[in-house]
């Protein structure tokens, strides 16, 4: 009875309107009569009753061959294959003629001889992108790479002529398999060069974090690297104020090298000051400079040391720039340059902060996504999360890889 109630309601379909009306029994003889002929093994003696005899029953389909809708990249071919039937233009002609003779037409259906299997079926855009789907991230989908997934595909029994651009743009936009892609190591932005005049005269400072919780409720980590030495220094710290960032700079650079000349960071001005005389250890424990040192004899090698210093200092910046120039050629050689614009999607690299401890080490490697809103340089992005919330800092180029969103 399911069988019929279906085909019913598949009946239904081409109607636009239908009722159900009870007839009375006495209205309703030819019905009873048909009921009991089909449970009696007599004849039928009543001439006025019309029957039909049906070879299969209505809730049964007749096996057909369907005939496959040819549209799209196999028309041509089906074309000149059943009809015999080319473009005007020779050059089209020339080439479908030799394309199609790798092909066959077997029960309505566009077969392509192959070389890994006897026959591909030849299917259509739409079908093309179930297939894939199917393959890629189905019931057994893997995940594969977009060589691993054309693979699979030709050993289904399919083809189309652009397999291998569909699967690298499937892959491409996958969510999955870019949350869970691997961390780019090449260089993305080119080396950018800082000249320092002298040990502990120019100092880079920048903070780490948040990282996780530690001893003494500590979160985030202050680092400061001299320029010319690459001397760091380095604190951890439970709160960012402009209190803690001062102490850190008097304890950490100026009591132990003096004053610097220049401090870098991402927030904040450069600071200029003068030089320094001694370094702090020396005025409680006297070293070998101060015993000996006498001051007239100091000043007189001092203002000799000073009329030679423009010729000193040419030469440290030659060297220098010498170094740098070398070091950067070998650095730009393995850059692979990655560009973002305003508006582009990204996703971040997960760090040991920011990773969340139930997913363990099978967790995604990238999160996100965010939108870039503001660059200050090449390299360096202000991000906000797709809610309009921004992010307290840039985030530089090597965290952050483009994300593509699923068509």
């Amino acid at each position: 009875m399911k069988k019929y109630l279906k085909l019913i309601k598949h009946l239904a379909r081409g109607f636009d309107k239908f009722d159900f009306v009870r007839i009375p029994r006495n209205q309703n003889a030819a019905a009873d009569e048909v009921a009991k002929m089909a449970s009696s093994e007599e004849e039928p003696t009543n001439n006025k009753i019309l029957m039909e005899t049906r070879k299969y029953p209505s809730i049964e389909e007749v096996p057909v061959f369907p005939i496959q809708n040819i549209g799209g990249w196999m028309a041509p071919i089906v074309s000149y294959l059943q009809d015999g039937h080319l473009p005007h233009d020779s050059m089209k002609a020339r080439k479908i003629k030799a394309r199609a003779a790798r092909f066959t037409i077997l029960n309505d259906t566009l077969y392509k001889r192959g070389f890994s299997l006897p026959y591909l079926k030849c299917i259509d855009e739409e079908e093309a992108k179930y297939v894939l789907h199917e393959i890629h991230e189905g019931i057994c989908g893997d995940h594969a790479g977009p060589r691993s997934l054309v693979s699979k595909v030709i050993r289904a029994g399919y083809f189309w002529p652009t397999m291998q651009a569909d699967a690298m743009e499937l892959v491409k936009r996958c969510d999955k398999c870019q949350r869970f892609g691997n961390v780019q190591r090449l260089p993305a932005e080119k080396m950018t060069t800082i000249t320092s005049p002298w040990p502990f005269a120019q100092w880079g400072i920048d903070i780490v974090g948040p990282l996780p919780l530690g001893k003494g409720q500590v979160l985030f980590l202050l680092v400061a690297i001299d320029y010319f030495t690459k001397w760091v220094e380095a604190e951890a710290i439970a709160t960012i104020t402009e209190a803690r960032t001062r102490s850190f700079v008097w304890r950490n650079i100026i009591c132990k090298f003096g004053i610097p000349q220049t401090i870098i960071s991402d927030n904040g001005r450069q600071l200029t000051y003068g030089t320094e005389a001694v370094i702090p250890v020396e005025v409680g424990m006297a070293s070998t400079r101060r015993e000996v040192f006498r001051e007239e004899n100091n000043d007189d090698q001092l203002r000799i040391n000073l009329d030679c210093l423009d010729e000193v200092r040419d030469k440290a910046s030659n060297m220098t720039m010498k170094y740098q120039q070398k070091m950067t050629e070998y650095y730009n050689k393995r850059v692979r340059l990655r560009r973002l614009e305003i508006g582009d999607l990204v996703l971040r690299k997960v760090t040991t902060a920011t990773r969340n401890s139930a997913h363990g080490k099978l967790g995604p490697t990238w999160e996100g996504p965010y939108k870039v809103v503001h660059y200050s340089r090449q390299g360096s992005y202000h991000l906000e999360t797709l809610d309009g919330q921004k992010l307290p800092r840039p985030w530089n180029i090597e965290h952050l890889k483009k994300y593509h969103p699923q068509m």
